[in-house]
């Protein structure tokens, strides 16, 4: 039993993509989503009706009940994109257990509008709380026990027969020493583009990470990842790969992928590094060609 649990709690920290960024893509998804379940409530009235209790006709029911989760969806994904800022530790735990959440939430949007929708004098009792609570999870089970862990394997099968076909041999070559200045508002700040590992942001500011005689050193400077990038962009080999992360693709060691992407080990430093399935075509094309 320990080890069954084990093997599931392992299972839920596998990471995830994290995918409420564009907002233009999730309001689609969601419209998507909400059509569809109208569809579904509306031809095959999948759950028991009592048209004796209606207070208005079950189309519009079905409509309410199949558009209600688009606000309280959008207003949760809204507030979890705004808090979230590293998705790249992101894990299929983490999504399952959001949008559960947000299940419940639905379902308590649900039993709000019973008042409106149904002439019963039981309307607010805990046992229709329960009742409304429970469809929707019947509903959304669908997504979170099935598609969430079959589209995990499809995405590290996928990216797993991508990064087979990299070309790494050239990531040794040698690196010419030059310091270089970075203009900072309230410091001067100075390193040598050879010992660069990468940069990772920290809140308002960016971490700096070198590889100075094997030790790796940070660095803690206020200047956003954007006007670092544009400070170092006349050299190709520091790469973008994800929205906090700017990488010396020289250093890197071993590349593993996984259902966000890929995951960069570099020269003695212990953690990986990501690289964002946004990125993966870019930074794929640039090993094709090496």
């Amino acid at each position: 039993m320990k080890l069954l649990i084990a093997k599931l709690i392992k299972y839920l920290r596998e990471p995830y993509p994290f995918l409420y960024r564009n907002t233009t893509r999730l309001l689609l998804f969601l419209a998507i989503i909400s059509v569809l379940s109208f569809a579904f409530s509306y031809l095959f009235e999948p759950f028991e009706v009592n048209v004796s209790e209606h207070k208005i006709n079950y189309f519009w029911i079905s409509l309410i009940h199949a558009f209600l989760p688009f606000p309280i969806a959008f207003l949760y994904f809204s507030i979890l994109n705004f808090r979230v800022k590293d998705d790249s530790r992101w894990t299929l735990g983490k999504e399952m257990f959001h949008l559960s959440c947000m299940l419940i939430a639905i379902g308590i949007g649900s039993f709000l509008v019973r008042d409106f929708i149904y002439d019963n004098p039981n309307n607010w009792s805990f046992r229709y709380f329960f009742e409304e609570i429970r469809n929707t999870f019947l509903v959304g089970s669908l997504l979170l026990m099935i598609v969430l862990p079959l589209n995990l394997e499809r995405l590290i099968y996928k990216h797993r027969r991508n990064r087979s076909y990299l070309n790494f041999s050239t990531l040794n070559k040698s690196i010419h020493q030059e310091i270089i200045q970075i203009e900072v508002a309230s410091e001067n700040f100075q390193f040598d583009i050879q010992q660069f590992l990468f940069a990772k942001v920290e809140s308002n500011y960016t971490e700096i990470f070198s590889l100075v005689e094997d030790t790796v050193e940070k660095k803690l400077i206020r200047i956003t990842l954007k006007e670092l990038e544009i400070q170092l962009q006349k050299f190709p080999h520091i790469y973008k790969t994800h929205r906090s992360y700017l990488v010396n693709l020289h250093k890197i060691t071993a590349c593993t992928g996984n259902a966000q992407g890929y995951q960069l080990s570099l020269q003695n430093y212990a953690e990986t590094v990501p690289v964002s399935r946004s990125n993966l075509k870019e930074f794929n094309e640039h090993f094709k060609s090496e």
